[in-house]
């Protein structure tokens, strides 16, 4: 007799462990800004890049982020490290930007990862 097991996922999760805060902002008829929490579930890597060429030194932030299983994130939407509050206005929101406030980024590029045609994890990067 043959036993067959299912293999499990080669992915180990245990650096998502980070809480983020997501939101998202529409201005159709009128302001709304929608909260969405991830406890537990993400990690989120900050990275500065410097590079040197012939004009001098150039930085530039980037970041990513991964959240384990599915995961709403949109490009433009806004990610906070930790639990964030609660945005109600148009101009808390102009005024909620990556160089006014610690641990926000700002998502350009989402990528969900999948595993026998399971998501498993979504990345979004800026």
């Amino acid at each position: 007799m043959v036993k067959f097991q299912k293999p499990k996922a080669p992915l180990n999760y245990t650096l998502c462990n980070q809480t983020v805060t997501v939101y998202r902002a529409t201005f159709e008829g009128g302001f709304s800004c929608e909260k969405t929490l991830y406890y537990n579930r993400a990690f989120l890597d900050f990275k500065k890049v410097q590079n040197v060429d012939k004009t001098g030194s150039k930085e530039s932030n980037s970041f990513l982020l991964v959240i384990r299983g599915n995961a709403d994130l949109k490009s433009k939407d806004k990610v906070l490290l930790g639990i964030g509050a609660d945005i109600t206005t148009r101009e808390e929101w102009a005024k909620f930007i990556p160089a006014n406030r610690a641990g926000l980024v700002v998502i350009e590029t989402v990528d969900p990862k999948y595993y026998r045609g399971e998501i498993c994890h979504v990345e979004a990067s800026g």
